[in-house]
């Protein structure tokens, strides 16, 4: 379905093209439109869509001459209160999750990957993109309910 993008030893931002296109490939296919699913990023390549309640952020870029591929997504504002058993609640799902995390950034909780693109390929990315997004949907309404706070996006 999309090329096979190891690692050929190309300029780093040869290979960070490589790999934007890939991820173009990947939203297309999973029915986005990747025109409106592109953002603007500092550096590198940037896209944003939507699965379910979730907004998925994928990040394309290099940092010290290494090309990553970053899949985040915020997925709810911390509550006012009970903060103890979500962290804990947060460092339990760790464990459990499989090739991504959770973490804070200026109160709001994120689902997050990251990985070097030196030896990505395209099946790779594709099941990346799509695990963050399926977690990112499964946890947003189900933290929220259990411990309050609100779903990122929501006012």
């Amino acid at each position: 379905m999309f090329s096979n993008l190891r690692g050929r030893g190309s300029k780093p931002a040869a290979t960070i093209q490589n790999h934007a296109i890939t991820v173009e490939a990947i939203l297309e296919a999973l029915g986005e439109d990747v025109a409106k699913a592109r953002a603007n990023a500092e550096a590198g390549y940037a896209w944003a869509f939507r699965r379910g309640s979730a907004t998925i952020e994928i990040y394309v870029s290099e940092q010290d001459d290494v090309g990553y591929l970053q899949v985040l997504s915020p997925i709810f504002h911390l509550p006012t209160s009970g903060l103890l058993p979500l962290y804990r609640r947060l460092l339990e799902l760790n464990l459990q999750l499989t090739n991504a995390s959770l973490g804070l950034y200026l109160d709001i909780v994120y689902v997050f990957y990251e990985r070097q693109l030196l030896g990505l390929d395209d099946v790779e990315a594709n099941q990346i993109i799509d695990q963050i997004a399926r977690y990112a949907d499964e946890l947003d309404d189900r933290l929220v309910k259990e411990f309050g706070g609100r779903l990122y996006g929501n006012v």
